[in-house]
């Protein structure tokens, strides 16, 4: 263990970390549900953020400044978390293991009396332990705080896992990474006080599942199984230009390095940007539900974020519905139909696919669509073509996203 100095140089350190963590250029993970890497890889290109390796499934690295990574954070609907890698090493002994871990620059992202949380996944290594080795991280940590004066609290597992500062840790074949949580709590956790129904979807699926079928080309967008008002709110932000993660706080908010000042004009930078970008409008957003319970949800969640203007909310069944007013290519019809939890009462769910499939064939021709698809079964019985398929998990159901272009869409 490094003896401590006599006194900490605060000036000294306040440097390093302009000079290391503010100045440099660092390598960041951005987690993404498997699946949408693609999508999430033209949303963050279209932030101008460049350089992309895919890392195997459910992520892309990219190397930036920090100033990037709270620019992802506030603006990239699609992004799960933000990790910056700290440290690749190899270690085959806890010995070996912890004194890698203490020889880190802990106190330039970690602030006095932080509350620290390990996430550590070990696999085909000598080093197998995973609570050992969280014990040994948490000793490192704190002997290297201990030489700037600080210390760290590690609370006990349980409690809200949101709070506090998240480390990963994984290894594998003896290498270990290291990465730090820039994000806080997930992403997809937006920050609206958003009510919720059952089995909702993930604001960051939804948000991918619309930029997987370029809602940015289309006028306007009918969800008629719209549970919370998901797609609603996804949609409206990015036709309003809106920082889908403008109203909440991350975990960067915390770290020695973060300037409220330069956050307040980074935020300010995006915000002009995604104005300047989004689509050209007017646009229009119609849901439904057949649940007076949801419908009111959805209602709230629309009023909520102020996107009022642009959506309305009504309580129908998508059976009965008219066939759109608009004109059809201009329209793209997004559905996440009941299946799993959402099912009511052990229906015949292959019949209300053979069902979804008669209407958007009769009331929605030539219209796109992008629908959420339960099975190769339920595929069959939906019996409509697609120009894409994306097959990913949703509540650990193994399911399709099924998307139509219309003609439109594929002219502009």
């Amino acid at each position: 263990m490094t003896e401590a100095p006599a006194a900490v140089n605060e000036k000294a350190l306040a440097r390093r970390i302009k000079d290391h963590v503010v100045g440099g250029r660092h390598e960041f993970f951005a987690v993404i549900h498997p699946g949408f890497e693609e999508t999430a890889r033209r949303e963050l290109l279209g932030l101008g953020i460049e350089a992309f390796e895919p890392q195997g499934t459910g992520g892309l690295g990219f190397r930036a400044r920090l100033d990037d990574a709270w620019w992802v954070n506030l603006g990239c609907g699609t992004v799960s978390r933000v990790l910056m890698r700290l440290a690749l090493f190899k270690a085959t002994g806890f010995a070996e293991f912890r004194a890698r871990l203490s020889a880190l620059p802990w106190e330039l992202h970690v602030v006095d009396k932080a509350r620290v949380r390990f996430a550590v996944s070990a696999a085909r290594s000598r080093l197998w332990h995973e609570g050992k080795l969280s014990q040994e991280a948490a000793r490192a940590l704190q002997e290297r705080l201990a030489v700037y004066g600080r210390h760290a609290a590690f609370p006990e597992p349980g409690g809200d896992p949101a709070l506090g500062q998240w480390i990963f840790i994984g290894i594998g074949e003896n290498r270990c990474r290291v990465s730090i949580d820039t994000s806080g709590e997930l992403l997809y956790r937006r920050g609206r006080g958003k009510l919720t129904e059952a089995a909702p979807l993930r604001e960051t699926l939804a948000c991918a599942v619309l930029r997987a079928a370029g809602v940015e080309r289309y006028r306007v967008v009918i969800d008629p199984f719209c549970g919370s008002g998901t797609f609603a709110l996804e949609a409206g932000a990015i036709f309003s230009g809106r920082p889908v993660n403008g109203e909440r706080h991350f975990a960067f908010q915390d770290w020695p390095s973060f300037k409220p000042a330069r956050f307040r004009h980074v935020r300010d930078d995006l915000e002009r940007m995604l104005k300047e970008k989004a689509p050209a409008g007017p646009h229009r957003i119609y849901c439904s539900d057949i649940d007076p319970k949801s419908a009111e949800t959805a209602r709230h969640n629309v009023e909520q974020a102020g996107l009022s203007t642009i959506a309305e909310v009504d309580r129908a069944d998508f059976f009965r519905l008219h066939a759109p007013a608009a004109d059809p290519s201009g329209v793209l019809l997004v559905m996440n139909p009941p299946y799993g939890a959402r099912q009511a009462r052990g229906g015949d769910i292959a019949s209300l696919f053979r069902r979804i499939g008669a209407k958007v064939r009769r009331d929605y021709a030539g219209c796109g669509y992008a629908i959420i698809v339960p099975g190769l079964e339920n595929e069959k019985a939906l019996g409509l073509p697609h120009d894409r398929k994306i097959l990913f998990r949703n509540g650990g159901i193994g399911v399709a996203l099924l998307i139509h272009y219309s003609k439109e869409y594929r002219n502009r």
